[in-house]
């Protein structure tokens, strides 16, 4: 602000008879820079003098960095079609390219704010340190990202002390991490990320890789112990998870059983569900996987290309994963099925999707 202000008063000092029309349209021009500064920034900031003051209608102002080669993205609110730039997600954090340099966005911001690849991030500020960042359009190439999460993995210290993380919470049951959706994976922590984190047994962490290369992985967060996130559970032995032969007999008669044994079967939506789903497959001997359907496109497209069974869960599925689960289905040449949330509409599913896998689709159960 004490550079304006002196600017100002220059501009009086120097006004005579002659240039009294000049000497306005200067001033008019600075308490125009500093109104869109403030409605911008909240501060006045440091301008270079050889840079021409705001327009009433600039498409741009950009801040002169100082002492480092990055770029202030700043855009003016009059040049509403283009605002921001599209976000490159990292493993960790994200990147907004521009022609000055980059701008990293920590990870916590991009948390923070649910920011996905592509999405068009506007960063204000005039430091490094103090800026803010906005999202001003969604994207619209979020499922081209080739970055793979895994949420709430728990780490525990091997024989010989090494931090592994092999399985992850959900539903609030720990259940094994299987990056193919069949056989069991296992990350081995590194001294780099154990420091970071100040990780130790029981910490529970996001991991992160490439889709193409699992050994790129990396701890990009570690959750609070004490906070609102779901508790590591203690795992519960074998008997808890299977109910007694009568009350296997009652979910699924012999023919079932033997219909259903072995088989591969996802569901895709309704994960909010998976507690009244999973003790149909504990029950009958069967594979189960349960998707979101928020996933990213190739992740459920490599997870279901080997099932025996694709079941939309109808009710409570999004257009896209809805939408992905047939097209996945026809891709590979799986069965399909839609059905109520209903645990009966979804054990009706699996039953005729196997047993009359001819069918390619049928819906409503």
């Amino acid at each position: 602000m004490k550079q304006i202000s002196n600017e100002l008063i220059s501009c009086i000092n120097q006004m005579t008879d002659e240039n009294v029309a000049e000497t306005r349209e200067r001033v008019n021009k600075l308490f125009d820079f500093i109104e869109l500064s403030l409605t911008l920034w909240g501060a006045i900031p440091t301008i270079d003098a050889s840079i021409e003051l705001a327009k009433k209608e600039p498409e741009a102002i950009r801040i002169s960095p100082s002492e480092t080669s990055q770029r202030m993205i700043v855009t003016s609110s009059t040049d509403a079609e283009n605002l921001g730039t599209p976000m490159e997600r990292k493993l960790k954090g994200g990147i907004l390219k521009g022609k000055q340099g980059d701008i990293y966005v920590p990870e916590k911001i991009v948390r923070m704010h649910g920011f996905e690849h592509g999405d068009y991030i506007e960063a204000i500020g005039d430091s490094l340190k103090d800026l803010v960042f906005i999202k001003r359009k969604n994207s619209v190439i979020k499922d081209e990202s080739n970055r793979i999460e895994i949420d709430y993995c728990v780490l525990k210290k091997t024989s010989d002390g090494l931090l592994v993380a092999d399985q992850t919470i959900a539903d609030g049951k720990l259940t094994r991490i299987k990056l193919d959706g069949e056989s069991p994976y296992q990350f081995l922590i590194s001294q780099r990320d154990i420091d970071t984190y100040s990780l130790k047994d029981g910490s529970v962490v996001a991991i992160a890789y490439h889709e193409s290369d699992p050994l790129s992985f990396r701890v990009v967060w570690c959750y609070p112990e004490r906070t609102s996130e779901p508790a590591r559970p203690e795992p519960k032995p074998s008997s808890f998870y299977k109910d007694s032969t009568a009350k296997k007999e009652n979910m699924w008669t012999d023919i079932e059983l033997n219909l259903l044994k072995d088989k591969k079967i996802v569901i895709i939506g309704a994960d909010f569900r998976s507690a009244d789903f999973m003790p149909l497959a504990e029950n009958g001997n069967f594979s189960l996987d349960i998707f979101s359907g928020d996933e990213s496109r190739n992740r459920i497209k490599a997870a279901v290309k080997n099932m025996d069974l694709i079941i939309s869960a109808s009710e409570h599925s999004s257009h896209r994963s809805s939408g992905l689960a047939k097209e996945c289905a026809k891709k590979y040449k799986i069965p399909f099925r839609a059905a109520p949330t209903s645990q009966s509409s979804i054990k009706k599913a699996m039953i005729h999707g196997i047993k009359e896998s001819y069918i390619p689709f049928h819906s409503f159960f």
